[in-house]
């Protein structure tokens, strides 16, 4: 018999991004139809400028895609599906979309990043992996909380599941990637990601969990322009921001730009969860004491009780493993709820 996790852990997980209702496991496991036709909310759909990029259809891929959505595994889990976008995302623009997660999530891994063309999306088809990040071809931020590139994980934000938006924020003019949770910034993840307009770059999702769905709501691009360099300076001082959207003339820029401050949370849950920054922009965890000066793995001194120094390098705070063997626990229960449906729990 499956254990269920801890209620601690899904007490520290990221609620939903509104109070709209979701479907529950068993119902997505004793589903017959098309599992997105299941959810009617469209909430934060109409805030963007709509698509400006599909998912890209592979007839071999475990990764069904129907319209906006993408269907992990819709019969069973045998291993890692890997879905990207149908074209590359060009090298002097900055580029935002922004995902729904449709299905509760469980399992070894549900991953949100990017990765070049080289990157294998077969590579892991019969095996159970955080695919994304695993070599120096992609980056990946898990619903677990972690960023990896290069096989590291690092600590960077709030484990999350069904509800939630998760966003990505890429510069490819600067070579900066940021991930977005239920509209609030994460702060920068990476500064590695290739400028060469030579290296294609494509938006990717990977799943190991069976009937897990994830839907894209909003993707848009926008020229790297000095428009654009000043609109994301306004974005720090948000009462002149408000000045700008009373000004009509200024209206249709602004909607070019809502990406750079999008409308925040609606769930009234997550209100009574209000989270301060620390927690935020920190992983989850009950353990890591944010009141006192941590190390960088480059050795680098960090006061996380400064703002920008907290948003800049949260992801380089190391995370402080547990005695208890609890990742141990959970890294075996994932691998079962992979492959003998998480719904049944």
């Amino acid at each position: 018999m499956m254990l269920p996790m801890s209620s601690t852990n899904q007490d520290l997980r990221c609620p939903g991004f509104c109070d709209c209702r979701f479907p529950s496991s068993i119902d997505v496991a004793n589903h017959k139809g098309n599992i997105p036709d299941m959810v009617t909310c469209r909430c934060g759909e109409d805030s963007g400028n709509g698509l400006q990029w599909q998912w890209h259809k592979d007839d071999v891929s475990d990764a069904h895609i129907v319209g906006r959505n993408i269907i992990f595994h819709p019969t069973y889990s045998q291993g890692t599906a890997i879905a990207r976008g149908e074209q590359p995302l060009q090298h002097d623009k900055v580029h935002f979309w922004e995902m729904r997660v449709i299905t509760a999530l469980a399992g070894t891994d549900v991953m949100f990043g990017i990765g070049t063309d080289n990157v294998n999306l077969e590579q892991f088809k019969f095996h159970f992996v955080s695919a994304l990040g695993t070599n120096a071809q992609s980056w990946g931020y898990s619903y677990n909380g972690k960023i990896q590139h290069c096989g590291d994980q690092l600590p960077y934000g709030q484990k999350f599941s069904q509800g939630c938006l998760v966003g990505i924020f890429l510069d490819r003019t600067r070579g900066h990637l940021e991930f977005y949770l239920n509209r609030r910034s994460l702060g920068v993840a990476y500064t590695n990601i290739p400028t060469d307009p030579h290296v294609k770059i494509y938006p990717m999702v990977c799943s190991t969990a069976a009937k897990s769905v994830i839907r894209l709501i909003n993707s848009t691009s926008q020229p790297a322009t000095l428009q654009l360099r000043a609109f994301q300076s306004l974005v720090k001082h948000p009462e002149k921001l408000e000045e700008l959207r009373q000004m009509p003339g200024l209206k249709s820029i602004m909607k070019s730009y809502w990406f750079l401050a999008p409308p925040v949370r609606f769930s009234r849950s997550s209100t009574d969860h209000e989270l301060d920054l620390g927690d935020e922009a920190v992983l989850s965890s009950s353990k890591l004491r944010l009141g006192r000066k941590q190390k960088y793995r480059e050795c680098d001194d960090v006061n996380i009780d400064e703002e920008e120094d907290l948003y800049a390098n949260a992801h380089k705070i190391p995370l402080r493993r547990s005695d208890s063997g609890d990742e141990e626990y959970a890294a075996s229960i994932h691998e079962f709820c992979d492959e003998y449906f998480h719904y049944l729990l």
